[in-house]
């Protein structure tokens, strides 16, 4: 197996999900609705409660000083997100917008001082959370200088892909998680359906062999 695939699934994606240890609270706690494109919070804003998600998805999007999106995060149903700024009393670094439609829960710092009093567990789970975290974030920026466009792409292609395979993601999307650009990956698209590595259906693509793939972007 390719070792990047291989420490991709080793990240185990699904074991960062909170939703059953707050279980017994969530009749009690402040569940919101939102649109696709919504935003739950700003860049900048002071962090006023941590977030579960009953379902959507929702990505973490940082904007520099000169314009540009990175896509740090995605998370799914299950998770929770906003927690690293409320904890560490820090604004937050990135805007949280719903990729698709969510129903999240919304548990406001005193509400989460109430729950974990009743049940230490789960800042244990949340420590175990961060730690995975840091371990995905120094895996995605890890010998990134040595990495081509093109490979930064197709590993991103992968993990988005891995982690969320049921949904359609756009170019933009995957260039903002790559940290490159519409127009090369629309370039790495178009030539990984070319080698057979990819194919489209409409404005969804399936990647064929992700190792082959990912074979394909180191010899480049």
């Amino acid at each position: 197996m390719h070792k990047t695939l291989m420490a991709f699934k080793v990240l185990d994606l699904n074991g960062w999900k909170m939703i059953d240890l707050f279980s017994p609270e969530l009749d009690q706690l402040k569940k919101r609705e939102f649109k696709r494109n919504e935003t739950i919070y700003d860049q900048g804003d002071d962090p006023r409660a941590l977030y579960l998600i009953e379902e959507g998805i929702v990505g973490l999007t940082h904007t520099s000083e000169t314009g540009h999106d990175t896509l740090f995060r995605v998370f799914s149903k299950g998770y929770i997100f906003g927690h690293r700024s409320l904890l560490a009393q820090e604004k937050y670094h990135a805007s949280a917008v719903c990729l698709t439609s969510a129903k999240i829960y919304e548990i406001s710092e005193p509400e989460f001082k109430k729950i974990y009093e009743k049940n230490p567990e789960i800042l244990r789970k949340l420590a175990k959370v961060l730690a995975k975290e840091l371990g995905a974030s120094e895996l995605r920026i890890s010998g990134l200088q040595d990495k081509s466009a093109h490979h930064r792409i197709v590993e991103s292609l992968v993990f988005l892909k891995l982690k969320h395979p049921e949904y359609t993601w756009t170019r933009k999307e995957i260039a903002d998680f790559a940290g490159s650009t519409l127009e090369s990956v629309v370039r790495v698209i178009s030539s990984m359906q070319e080698k057979g590595l990819l194919k489209k259906e409409g404005r969804k693509f399936h990647l064929l062999d992700y190792e082959k793939a990912l074979e394909a972007a180191s010899s480049i």
